[in-house]
């Protein structure tokens, strides 16, 4: 077999922010590099626009509790203020009360195939498919996945309302910028929020306008503030940076009075579609739910923990539903009719479920030829972070293509806290022994190897490498 796999600790930061690379003297380790490399990264300063809750919460308090949007949310609206920080934690697992779920799932999608930087002007680029994919939740979907989106589209707005965001600016003033600003002072409590829009085409270009306006607000904040925080001069830069988070959150206001107008507005579909998604989750996954999509459309959806879905106003016609949870990839037809519910059930009785959702590169529901959850980066294509279970035997097993000559590297970290916070920043770690094969790994997870990160390294297509990647686990028998 030419192909083989590496293993590497590595710590991980949320989002894409950049790291400081350090390569390890793997010979002192006594392991063939061959088999084996260390890569420990150690996550620089993190920046985030720190009064993300806050702006939301001012915002939310200018919504009567009659109105639209509120209503549609229901008890995931004031959930807004965690939602909003979506978008910063790509490709991480997520944790939200009593629910755990892939942020990805709410920010990549047929027509938003790639992450965008949240600074400006690259920033600019998400607020037209972000709210158009905010009002298809709202319409189509539960409380829980439409506040989800709404919070995704939420984050790019309130990023671009950041001082350092709007005027372009990097290094060491970038954090101070941003979180020099006390957040229980931002309040909105006499404005009166303005429709951007009376129609979706015209909400979308009411944002679009009300961003610009924002960005030159945020600006001109930016500047006046410089100067001061390269003097450190806090007390001086935190009034002028209130300013930008307090204009920000009327902006916020502006849009979720939209949403909640448009929402109002009658649907012309009446197609409904539920299920239930009976496919069995892998230890340690349990609580992660199954996603549904219907081929060739813009529609999808997060099932709830009893894996029951459903989709209202949807189109007639004769469509495909795929719904995956992990490794299984299940496929029904469906006819929807007017005024009428389908129901269809996806079912699996895989004894192992592998952890790795598609595992096979089959998926490319985002963007064919595209793979679902797996990204292109310099090294190869990486997949998603995978949370392990404290006293665990894995076992990875990669089938490689007979002329594959790639690798496949491992590289684990500490679990993320349940409240996931902006500034998480986690210690490195060592591996500890492992058994492998040129193609097989086994291994214990441990309190600080109990997130993974698997990469298939190649400048080719993936499954040009890896007909298969195998994820399983066993309960540990021994006591803990």
């Amino acid at each position: 077999m030419h192909g083989r796999i590496l293993s590497a600790a590595f710590a991980l930061s949320i989002g894409c922010w950049p790291f400081i690379r350090k390569v390890a003297n793997v010979n002192a380790m006594r392991i063939p590099a061959s088999r084996l490399f260390l890569v420990t990264l150690f996550p620089v300063a993190v920046n985030a626009w720190g009064p993300h809750e806050a702006i939301t919460h001012a915002a939310l308090q200018r919504l009567a509790p009659d109105n639209p949007l509120v209503a549609r949310l229901g008890p995931f609206a004031p959930r807004l203020t965690n939602y909003c920080w979506l978008a910063d934690y790509r490709r991480v697992p997520y944790r939200d009360v009593e629910s755990e779920f892939y942020a990805e799932d709410y920010l990549l999608f047929p027509g938003m195939t790639n992450h965008l930087d949240h600074l400006c002007p690259e920033v600019r680029k998400a607020y037209r498919p972000y709210m158009r994919r905010a009002l298809q939740a709202l319409r189509t979907e539960d409380a829980a996945n439409a506040a989800r989106w709404v919070g995704s589209l939420l984050h790019f707005v309130e990023d671009t309302g950041s001082p350092p965001h709007a005027a372009e600016i990097n290094g060491p003033l970038h954090p101070k910028m941003e979180n020099w600003v006390e957040a229980g002072r931002i309040s909105v409590a006499n404005y009166r929020p303005a429709s951007l829009g009376k129609t979706d085409e015209q909400a979308i270009d009411g944002l679009e306008h009300r961003m610009s306006g924002l960005i030159e607000f945020s600006k001109l904040r930016a500047q006046r503030a410089r100067p001061l925080i390269e003097a450190t001069n806090r007390p001086a830069a935190e009034p002028i940076i209130l300013e930008s988070a307090i204009e920000t959150s009327r902006v916020v206001a502006d849009l979720l009075y939209t949403l909640g107008e448009l929402v109002a507005l009658p649907q012309t579909n009446t197609c409904r579609l539920a299920g239930v998604i009976a496919i069995p989750a892998g230890i340690g996954m349990e609580k992660y739910p199954a996603k549904v999509a219907i081929v060739g459309t813009l529609f999808s959806t997060i099932a709830g923990p009893d894996g029951a879905f459903e989709f209202q106003n949807l189109p007639p016609g004769t469509f495909e539903v795929r719904a995956w949870r992990g490794g299984v990839i299940v496929q029904n037809q469906v006819e929807l009719v007017p005024a009428k519910t389908t129901f269809c059930k996806f079912r699996s009785t895989e004894a192992q479920p592998n952890l790795v959702r598609n595992p096979r590169f089959s998926l490319g529901w985002i963007s064919p030829p595209a793979f679902d959850h797996w990204y292109p980066v310099k090294s190869g294509w990486e997949g998603e972070i995978v949370p392990l279970k404290l006293g665990c035997r894995y076992r990875l097993h990669v089938r490689f293509r007979p002329d594959a000559a790639e690798s496949v590297s491992v590289v684990w970290t500490q679990q993320l806290p349940h409240t996931l916070a902006p500034y998480t920043a986690l210690p490195k770690i060592e591996p500890k022994p492992l058994a492998h094969t040129n193609d097989t790994l086994v291994f214990t997870a441990t309190e600080r190897m109990s997130l993974m990160q698997i990469t298939v390294r190649t400048q080719r297509m993936p499954g040009e490498v890896c007909e298969e990647i195998r994820l399983t686990a066993e309960e540990s028998s021994s006591p803990r």
